[in-house]
């Protein structure tokens, strides 16, 4: 038995030891355990990147965030049942880039690029029941029977960004890291929402207008990241 846990210890070290850095065709795959700010829009988590290795120092990304959120929430307020229903509609963000690698150590590969930021996300709704209408995703006060609803509008944004960061192999394909940019030029457009009311069975609804906004020049960061080399 001793002889066996030694074993395995030596072996585990010897991973340690010669865990290698990806070359020339080497494939990644990560995950994000934080969200990466892009200034106006924002990923969520998980994250996934995949990157391949042109050369040895050379490698092509692209970072991938795909989510959606739902969630029902009842509360009783003056003995009447109110419900909201919450969906977060539909987002998906996509950012390429290139990674310049340097030498680093035998294990650590530190590294500097760009990306192109793309982000979409479809009309996020608050429902009630049992509620009269305020601002978005709020209520007025409680009418049992009338229903209230806000929608916001669906988002695109585009962004270009600059970043460094670095990862360190603890065995031999897998490894960690972290990273930080700036965000260099952001822009985001939202598109028309609306804000409903139905009382004694009468529809008031209200249009909000479009928007958009620019940012220049923005500290992001990338959290932390587990990753696999194949």
């Amino acid at each position: 038995m001793k002889k066996l846990i030694l074993s395995s210890a030596f072996a585990a070290l010897s991973m340690l030891a010669f865990a290698q850095k990806p070359t020339a065709g080497s494939k990644t795959a990560e995950v994000n355990f934080t969200g990466a700010g892009l200034n106006s829009f924002s990923y969520t988590t998980p994250e996934l990147r995949f990157r391949h290795f042109a050369s040895d120092n050379m490698a092509y990304r692209l970072r991938v965030n795909l989510g959606m959120t739902s969630a029902t929430d009842k509360e009783n307020t003056g003995g009447v049942d109110v419900e909201r229903k919450t969906n977060s509609g539909f987002g998906l963000t996509i950012a390429p880039g290139f990674e310049k690698h340097f030498a680093g150590t035998a294990k650590l590969s530190p590294y500097y690029g760009a990306q192109l930021n793309l982000g979409f996300g479809t009309a996020a709704t608050v429902d009630y029941t049992n509620a009269l209408g305020g601002g978005p995703g709020t209520y007025t006060g409680v009418a049992s029977g009338n229903k209230a609803s806000s929608k916001s509008g669906s988002t695109l944004g585009v962004g270009i960004g600059a970043f460094m960061g670095a990862d360190y192999y603890i065995t031999d394909g897998v490894y960690v890291g972290g990273e930080f940019g700036l965000g260099i030029f952001n822009f985001e457009s939202v598109g028309e929402g609306e804000i409903s009311s139905t009382v004694g069975g009468t529809t008031t609804t209200t249009k909000s207008g479009t928007s958009s906004s620019l940012d220049l020049f923005g500290v992001t960061s990338g959290g932390v990241r587990l990753g696999f080399r194949f």
